[in-house]
């Protein structure tokens, strides 16, 4: 397993340890500068509209990374939340840059692919 999978097996279980002090989060409707107390402050509203939508925690199913220079890394992922109710799951996925100081590596960029708008259907 390289760094990069043993990072995101941490991000999973310990996503405030994955962001940079301040990073980029993208979607849809543009790119904004967020801290990580204010994203971590976040999550569990963001947990919660999940949940009011009938859908439970993702899980990882699918990570490939790509090293960009020797300083950063894209890692694309796939992920799979289940349905609380039943049915088939709902893919999600998302991008995130990676900066790579030779000891840590930390997101510096979240791109999330998916609305959770469409979840109802």
């Amino acid at each position: 397993m390289d760094r990069i999978e043993q990072f995101f097996q941490t991000f999973t279980t310990l996503p405030a340890e994955s962001f940079a002090e301040s990073f980029l989060v993208a979607d849809a409707a543009g790119a904004r500068p967020v801290s990580r107390a204010d994203f971590l402050r976040a999550l569990p509203r963001r947990a919660a509209m999940f949940a009011a939508l009938g859908v439970g925690p993702a899980e990882l199913v699918s990570l490939t990374t790509e090293r960009l220079d020797d300083h950063y890394a894209l890692a694309r992922t796939a992920w799979s939340a289940p349905r609380l109710a039943g049915g088939d799951p709902v893919p999600m996925s998302s991008s995130y840059l990676l900066h790579d100081d030779g000891t840590r590596l930390e997101i510096v960029l979240y791109l999330n692919h998916e609305s959770p708008l469409p979840l109802r259907g």
